[in-house]
């Protein structure tokens, strides 16, 4: 007989008889803070101009054409990059939507889901009477916190990647972007498949851009850096 069919028997007679079962809780530690604003991955808001996801064919079924070979949009764009996903870049259309491979029909709408309206914040549960210390019940429920961690560390302080090197490039588009500060160009550059580096430069160069992605960091010599840079390392 299975082991599994003995068990249950036992525990219903322990039961029976009185016998109080001890049941063992894992813990762990959460902090305070709860984060009761996430959405679905992939779905839209408004008119999508927000959306990041991942779909990437039209609603009949059209491919979508890379952003940055069909050119309209720059990859300093929201949601622009070096990818072939359905966007609405600055929320100009009614929804999501991309440029299509096909000659005869330039663009199309995408067939990305409108997100349903968020569900209230869960009450938090609360515990058997004298199941927690006073101390524990003066803290109230116990909500998670999303760990607070960027996603790259500093890899090089004060030095800058190189774009390229005779017919070898490892700047990613062949184009820096602007960017707000390290962890704007951390966003930029999480659009741009392939990224392993980015550098941050303090000071933009004469086009306004101050942000490279990078495949490969191979560091620019100390006599040529300018622009006060940060070579960091994507985790």
């Amino acid at each position: 007989m299975s082991t599994r069919f003995v068990v249950l028997p036992l525990l219903l007679a322990a039961a029976a008889d009185g016998i109080k079962l001890k049941t063992i809780r894992k813990t762990k530690h959460c902090s305070k803070r709860a984060n009761a604003t996430l959405l679905p991955f992939d779905c839209y808001m408004n008119s999508g101009g927000e959306y990041e996801g991942l779909l990437d064919k039209t609603k009949s079924g059209r491919k979508c054409k890379n952003w940055l070979d069909e050119g309209s949009y720059a990859s300093s764009t929201k949601g622009i990059g070096n990818h072939h996903y359905c966007r609405n870049p600055n929320g100009a259309k009614e929804k999501p939507w991309c440029f299509t491979m096909d000659p005869a029909t330039e663009w199309e709408f995408c067939s990305v889901p409108e997100c349903k309206a968020e569900d209230a914040a869960p009450e938090g549960w609360t515990a058997p009477e004298g199941a927690k210390s006073a101390a524990a019940e003066e803290e109230g429920p116990c909500l998670y916190e999303a760990p607070d961690d960027p996603g790259y560390t500093t890899w090089k302080e004060g030095r800058a990647c190189e774009d390229k090197k005779g017919d070898k490039s490892w700047l990613i588009s062949n184009k820096k972007v602007a960017a707000d500060d390290a962890d704007g160009c951390m966003t930029k550059c999480e659009m741009m498949p392939g990224t392993e580096y980015f550098t941050f430069f303090g000071e933009a160069d004469d086009d306004g851009n101050n942000c490279g992605c990078y495949r490969e960091c191979v560091l620019v010599s100390p006599s040529m850096t300018v622009n006060s840079p940060t070579a960091f390392r994507v985790k």
